[in-house]
C-alpha cells in the first residue's frame, strides 16, 4: 500500500514539474515578394483576410443572438412547466444561455499566410518564450 502511495506521489511531482516549463508563442514575419504583381497579389490576400474576419464576426454575433433568443424561449417554457407541475423555479435564464459556444476559430490567419506564400512572399515563423522562460536561454 505504501508503495502505491509513493509511486502516485512521485508521478504527481513529475506532472507538476512538467507543467512549469516554458510557454511559447508562435510569431510570424512577412517578407514581401519583389515583383509588383506579387505585391498586388498580397494586397488581395489582405482584403480576403479582412473579409474573412468581418464574416466571422457577423456569424459569431448572429450565433450569440440566436442562442440568447433560444435561452429566453427555453426559460419561459421551463417556468411554465414548473408552475403547472406546482414545482419551484430553481434555474435562472443564464442556465439556458449557451451563447459562449459561439466563440469558434475563424482560421483567417492561416489562410492569409498561405495566400501570402502563394503570391511569392515569404512567411517566417519563430517560437518566442512568453512565460516561465529561463534567463540563460
Amino acid at each position: 500500500m505504501k508503495l502505491i502511495v509513493r509511486v502516485n506521489l512521485f508521478l504527481l511531482l513529475l506532472t507538476l514539474l512538467a507543467g512549469c516549463g516554458p510557454v511559447y508563442k508562435r510569431q510570424y514575419a512577412f517578407v514581401p515578394p519583389k515583383t509588383s504583381t506579387g505585391k498586388m497579389c498580397i494586397a488581395q490576400c489582405g482584403s480576403s483576410k479582412q473579409s474573412c474576419q468581418q464574416m466571422c464576426a457577423i456569424k459569431t454575433e448572429t450565433c450569440r443572438l440566436r442562442a440568447k433568443q433560444d435561452a429566453v424561449i427555453q426559460f419561459e417554457q421551463y417556468k411554465n412547466d414548473r408552475r403547472h407541475a406546482g414545482e419551484s423555479i430553481d434555474k435562472e435564464l443564464s442556465y439556458f444561455d449557451h451563447s459562449s459556444s459561439c466563440d469558434t476559430a475563424c482560421h483567417c490567419e492561416p489562410a492569409y499566410r498561405e495566400c501570402y506564400s502563394a503570391c511569392g512572399g515569404e512567411v517566417l515563423q519563430k517560437d518566442v518564450c512568453v512565460a516561465f522562460c529561463d534567463k540563460k536561454q
